[in-house]
């Protein structure tokens, strides 16, 4: 199976045919009913991540399924060639997205190791640099950033990242600065959780406007949270 990549301006292209046809050598089932399978394949030396919904029910997968992978490949495509992101690799219709495989673990896989600054230093960079290209993450998880070999660093799920785009107007600008803000809100509280540091400090260090919207955030989070009987 030759050419299973090609490549197209920054980024390449996998072959959807070559997927369908092919079993997963590993399945990371979503966390529930409204989150995604992740499908590992191997294909002639290719390893090729696949995100999907089309596990989930109908309304899932025409809803928020469509939806967030809309989102997601959107993101890819504004933040481009970035180490730090598994190469995209394309859609698969309307429920799914491939990546490159990163072979690495979630960050709460070192929650007693004693990480170092300079680690969420390198973090910092990255979403410095997306960022600047017009993406925030929005929703920057301990879950969602990895550590491979010789502790390359890695982030994954793109799904609520938000899009500066190419002619934004005043709203989304706004929007965008203060998902921008978020994301350092949550780099702050990450680098204090993993390095043994004062959340709340941290949290208070990156702006007070940071502070009050990560607060307001949280209020909505476990308002919703509730709302769906979770405790």
């Amino acid at each position: 199976m030759a050419d299973i990549i090609s490549h197209a301006g920054s980024r390449g292209v996998v072959d959807p045919g070559l997927i369908s046809e092919a079993e997963p050598v590993r399945r990371i089932v979503g966390r529930n009913g409204s989150k995604a399978d992740v499908l590992f394949y191997e294909l002639d030396g290719e390893r090729v991540a696949v995100k999907t919904y089309e596990p989930r029910s109908a309304v899932v997968r025409n809803s928020l399924g469509r939806w967030l992978i809309r989102r997601e490949a959107a993101a890819y495509e504004a933040a481009g060639a970035i180490d730090a992101l598994p190469a995209f690799l394309g859609r698969f219709g309307p429920y799914a997205l491939a990546t490159r495989w990163v072979e690495a673990e979630p960050l709460r896989e070192r929650k007693n190791a004693g990480l170092d600054d300079a680690l969420f230093d390198r973090l910092g960079a990255v979403l410095d640099e997306l960022h600047g290209r017009g993406v925030a993450l929005a929703d920057l998880h301990h879950r969602d950033v990895l550590l491979g070999a010789d502790d390359a660093l890695y982030i994954v799920d793109l799904a609520t990242a938000w899009v500066l785009g190419r002619r934004p107007g005043p709203v989304r600008k706004y929007f965008f600065e203060r998902f921008c803000e978020s994301d350092r809100v949550n780099l702050a509280r990450m680098r204090a959780r993993f390095t043994g540091g004062d959340v709340e400090a941290a949290v208070a260090s990156v702006s007070p406007a940071a502070a009050a919207w990560h607060r307001r955030g949280r209020r909505m989070k476990s308002f919703l949270d509730r709302l769906r009987g979770k405790s």
